[in-house]
C-alpha cells in the first residue's frame, strides 16, 4: 500500500516501473516540458521493446500534460500562435503513438479513435492516417480503410515526397481486393448481414399473434414443395394420379419437371448413365498408389519431362517449392556481413544484428515452375541493428541504432533501393551529427552496402534454385 493507504495493485501508475514519472506532477512550465520529454523518451523506448500497457500509460500522461500547456496558453500574438501550433503537431504524435500501442493491445475501437484526433490536430501528419487506416482494416471497415489511406497518400505527396507512397499502395490495394470481395458476396446473397427470417418474423408478429405458428407451417410445407394454400391430397388419391397419368412411374407433372427413368429408377432428365462400349473406351480411372517401381518407370520413359517440373508433373503445369528456411538464413548472415568504412576518419559502421520481423506472416520464399519457366517469390520484414565506432574496434562504439527494412520482395529490381520504415539512434539522434548520419548510414555508406547484399542475396537464390 501507499502513504495514503490504497492498494499498488489497484493504481496501475503506482505499481508501473515507470511510475516515477507517471505520478510526478510538476511545479512549473519548464519542469512540465521536462517531464514530457521524458514521458516520451521512455514511451518510445517501450514501443521498441514492445511493452504496449506501459507505452500506452507513458503516453496518455504525456498527452494530459501537454493538452494542460495547451490550454493554459490563452495570449495573442505570433509567438504565441507558432507556440499552440506546435504544441497541436506534438499531441498528434502522442496520439498516433498512443493509438499504435492499443492497436497491439487488440483496443481496435480506442486505437481508431485516437487515430482519428490525431489527423484532427495535425492534417499534415502521415502517420495519423496510417494508424486510423490500420485500425479501420483490423475492424474489416474497408471503406474507412480506403479512405484513410487515401488521404495519407495525397498528404505524403504534399508533405513527404512520397516516401510512403509504395507501403500505402500495398494497403490500398489490399483494401479494395477485400471491399470488391463484400460488395460481391451482398450481390450473390452471402453476406453475412442480419437475419432475414428473423427480420421477416418480427414484422409478422406485430399484425398476427400466431406468426410463429404460421411461420413453423410454412417452413414444413416448404421442405415437402407443396404450396400452402392447396389442400392435402391422400394416399389413395396420390396413388390413383400415378396410375392414370402413366404406367411408366410418372406423375402427371414429372415430364414437365424434367425426370426419367434410369435403370428402374426415377432421376434427373441430365443424368446420364454410361453404357459398356464407354466404360470400356475410358478404362479403368480408378486412383492409384505410385510405388518407386513406378516412379522410376515414370522418370525414365520416353515421354520428355518439362525443364524444371518433377517427374510426375510432365504437362509442366504450377509446381512450387518451399524454400523459407534457407532464404532466412542465408539472408540473415549476408546482412551481418555489411560494414563501411567512413571516407576521412577511423569511423566504421556495420550491421551487428539482422533480427527477422514478424511482418508479412513471418515472411515466406519459395520458387515455382510453370511451362519451364521459373519464378521466385520471397517476401521479408528485417530489423537492421548498427553500430558506429573508431579505430574498428567494437570497444570504442560511439553511436548505436536501427534500420527497418519492411519489404524484402520481388518488387524491387535489382539495383533499386528498398524502403526504409524506420530509422532511429539509441537515446536520440545529435542535431550535430544528424546530417553525418543521413549520410554515411541511412542514405548512403552503409545503406549502399546493404542494397548490394540484398542484391547478391537475390542472385544466389537464383542460382542455388
Amino acid at each position: 500500500t501507499t502513504s495514503d493507504g490504497n492498494d499498488m495493485n489497484s493504481h496501475p501508475s503506482l505499481s508501473s516501473p515507470h511510475s516515477d514519472v507517471l505520478t510526478h506532477a510538476p511545479d512549473s512550465p519548464a519542469a512540465r516540458e521536462r517531464l514530457v520529454e521524458e514521458l516520451k523518451s521512455r514511451g518510445k523506448a517501450c514501443v521498441l521493446s514492445k511493452s504496449w500497457p506501459d507505452a500506452d500509460r507513458l503516453y496518455a500522461r504525456a498527452i494530459e500534460l501537454l493538452e494542460l500547456e495547451l490550454k493554459d496558453g490563452d495570449g495573442d500574438g505570433d509567438d504565441e500562435a507558432k507556440a499552440k501550433a506546435k504544441s497541436k503537431a506534438d499531441l498528434a504524435i502522442l496520439y498516433s503513438n498512443r493509438s499504435l500501442a492499443l492497436f497491439n493491445m487488440s483496443k481496435l475501437s480506442e486505437s481508431r479513435e485516437l487515430a482519428t484526433t490525431a489527423t484532427s490536430l495535425d492534417g499534415t501528419y502521415v502517420k495519423a492516417y496510417w494508424r486510423l487506416g490500420q485500425a479501420c482494416a483490423a475492424m474489416e471497415d474497408w471503406s474507412d480503410a480506403l479512405q484513410a489511406y487515401e488521404k495519407a497518400v495525397k498528404v505524403d505527396a504534399e508533405s513527404g515526397g512520397g516516401k510512403m507512397a509504395k507501403a500505402l499502395g500495398k494497403e490500398i490495394s489490399k483494401c479494395q481486393v477485400k471491399e470488391e470481395q463484400e460488395r460481391l458476396l451482398v450481390v450473390e446473397g452471402k453476406f453475412d448481414g442480419p437475419d432475414v427470417s428473423s427480420t421477416s418474423s418480427t414484422r409478422s408478429s406485430s399484425s398476427n399473434a400466431t406468426a410463429p405458428a404460421v411461420e413453423k407451417t410454412t417452413s414444413t410445407t416448404a421442405k415437402s414443395k407443396t404450396p400452402p394454400s392447396k389442400p392435402k391430397t391422400t394416399a389413395a388419391e396420390s396413388g390413383a394420379v400415378k396410375d392414370t397419368g402413366a404406367a411408366d412411374g410418372f406423375t402427371k407433372s414429372d415430364h414437365v419437371r424434367g425426370y426419367k427413368i434410369v435403370g428402374g429408377k426415377k432421376t434427373s432428365y441430365f443424368h446420364h448413365e454410361m453404357t459398356e462400349a464407354e466404360k470400356k473406351l475410358i478404362g479403368d480411372i480408378a486412383p492409384k498408389k505410385l510405388d518407386a517401381g513406378a516412379a522410376t518407370a515414370t522418370a525414365t520413359s520416353a515421354e520428355p519431362v518439362v525443364e524444371g517440373a518433377s517427374a510426375w508433373n510432365k504437362a509442366g503445369t504450377w509446381e512450387e517449392k518451399d524454400i523459407t528456411k534457407w532464404s532466412i538464413d542465408a539472408l540473415s548472415s549476408t546482412l551481418l556481413t555489411c560494414s563501411y568504412g567512413i571516407p576521412g576518419t577511423d569511423q566504421t559502421v556495420k550491421v551487428v544484428k539482422a533480427n527477422k520481423m514478424a511482418v508479412h506472416d513471418g515472411g515466406h520464399a519459395s520458387v515455382a515452375a510453370v511451362r519451364g519457366k521459373k519464378r521466385y517469390i520471397y517476401e521479408f520484414g528485417y530489423e537492421l541493428v548498427w553500430e558506429l565506432s573508431s579505430a574498428g574496434g567494437d570497444a570504442d562504439v560511439e553511436m548505436r541504432g536501427k534500420l527497418i527494412l519492411p519489404d524484402i520482395d520481388g518488387t524491387v529490381a535489382a539495383g533499386e533501393w528498398h524502403d526504409v520504415s524506420d530509422f532511429s539512434v539509441d537515446g536520440g539522434i545529435p542535431n550535430a551529427k544528424r546530417s553525418h548520419l543521413m549520410k554515411h548510414v541511412r542514405d548512403g555508406g552503409l545503406r549502399e552496402v546493404i542494397e548490394e547484399k540484398i542484391d547478391g542475396w537475390v542472385t544466389l537464390l537464383k542460382a542455388t534454385y
